[in-house]
């Protein structure tokens, strides 16, 4: 559905923009933060609103706070439209059932988790996917979802038939 390293990176930037709004406007004697939404950061970790938002930022080791002031001026040089786009992508996030983005951040982790030969192999198969034609696409979602209900060891083989029936020359 999302693209969970586009969320990762979005929340970040976001949760940074907020921070330095808040600083700025403490700092410039104004009262709250004008972060994106307004509402601060609602994710897992973190502040749970604009009140004491300042305070975690202050708590954050340097290096993460430096990985996240980084990742706000990435976000800040990129136009206006993928600007939009990650808010859009975050607020969608924030709107997910609790449930829903347990898995997410499930999945991230074993992305991150992964080798960077086993994570180059996923992309490439995803590229072929990205090319097959839309009941296709469809079809072979099906097929995967259905592999749920299967052991681990007939799970592996089935997967491995997919793939040679979806993508022969890889």
């Amino acid at each position: 559905m999302f693209s969970k390293k586009l969320i990762v990176f979005s929340a970040c930037l976001l949760l940074v923009s907020g921070a330095a709004s808040t600083a700025d406007a403490k700092k410039n004697g104004g009262g709250h933060g004008s972060g994106y939404g307004g509402g601060g950061y609602s994710g897992s970790v973190g502040p749970q609103g604009n009140g004491n938002l300042q305070q975690w930022w202050q708590e954050l080791p340097d290096d993460e706070r430096q990985m996240l002031r980084d990742r706000y001026e990435i976000f800040q040089g990129l136009p206006e439209e993928q600007q939009d786009r990650l808010r859009r992508r975050w607020q969608d996030y924030r709107q997910l059932p609790p449930e829903e983005r347990r898995e997410m951040h499930k999945k991230y982790n074993r992305w991150r988790q992964m080798d960077p030969e086993e994570r180059e192999r996923m992309r490439g198969t995803f590229r072929k996917y990205k090319q097959l034609p839309e009941e296709q696409q469809r079809q072979l979602r099906q097929e995967l979802h259905e592999l749920r209900d299967l052991p681990p060891g007939q799970q592996e083989r089935r997967r491995e038939e997919l793939h040679r029936r979806y993508f022969p020359e890889g």
